[in-house]
């Protein structure tokens, strides 16, 4: 009789715990700086970020069919640090969003889309290269015209997605694209020019200028070189859409406000526990 009612007990409590709510808000900002006075390196591409199976945040019908629910404006909690970011000129928020989800696993929440700001699919290319430069380039190498196919599509100034779900404790997922319009440096041509060699010269000064990335010419007489190539490269400056990657994963409490951070932007977020 007592295994009969604590298998009940069980039974009744299993979907209590299933059943647990959670609000989520987020605010994405951008600040408003040059990222080329920042002191660390950007690679000019990032890897593509997986998108599978992500689904938009603003996409009420498909978000409902996975167990989300985007929440009215009334309910947002984040109102006064929204509007203190928009007043400052250091800063641009870009999103605010507000949805109440389950308490799912990683591999059981899904993927959910941002996509805000600037849309600068008119004036670039997938790739990140400029729709005013040329298709055909130069190939260094063989010097020969060579034309790359170019794709075309959306190119949101933000983009990415955030995924939030527990795993013994809250976290938060984060893998985002910051893209601004710059410039990088572009190889167009390499050659070899001659340089002199004082006559006489040890072969111990001849390595030392071949370690900078010279070459020594065929001509020789004995231990004598009587001329050395140096290799010239010729670049130009052409605009480029360059993305900062924004990727970061950290565990939080129910009820407090969390901050994520970046050179270049920054998330809050607060998750609440529905009772």
């Amino acid at each position: 009789m007592k295994k009969l009612i604590f298998l009940l007990l069980c039974t009744l409590s299993w979907p209590t715990l299933a059943e647990r709510l959670f609000d989520v808000e987020v605010i994405v900002f951008k600040r408003n700086q040059n990222p080329e006075t920042v002191q660390e390196k950007w690679p000019d591409a990032q890897p593509d970020i997986n998108l599978e199976n992500a689904v938009s945040v603003f996409d009420s019908t498909t978000l409902q069919a996975r167990g989300l629910q985007l929440l009215p404006k009334s309910d947002w909690q984040l109102n006064d640090e929204y509007n203190r970011l928009l007043n400052h000129a250091g800063f641009k928020p870009l999103v605010h969003v507000a949805w109440r989800q389950n308490d799912g696993s990683r591999g059981q929440m899904p993927k959910l889309r941002l996509t805000a700001g600037q849309n600068f699919g008119d004036a670039f290319y997938k790739d990140g290269t400029s729709k005013d430069a040329p298709i055909t380039a130069t190939d260094p190498v063989t010097a020969l015209s060579v034309t790359e196919p170019k794709e075309s599509g959306s190119m949101y100034e933000l983009d990415g997605f955030i995924r939030v779900y527990v795993q013994h404790y809250l976290f938060i997922e984060t893998d985002l694209a910051l893209r601004e319009p710059g410039e990088r440096k572009v190889l167009e041509e390499v050659h070899a020019v001659e340089t002199p060699v004082v006559d006489g010269q040890s072969d111990t000064e001849i390595e030392g200028v071949t370690a900078d990335g010279q070459q020594v010419a065929d001509n020789m007489e004995g231990n004598t070189v009587t001329a050395m190539q140096k290799l010239e490269r010729t670049y130009s400056v052409e605009k480029y859409l360059k993305s900062y990657a924004f990727e970061q994963k950290r565990r939080m409490r129910s009820g407090e406000i969390h901050y994520l951070d970046h050179p270049l932007m920054g998330l809050i977020i607060q998750v609440t526990r529905v009772e």
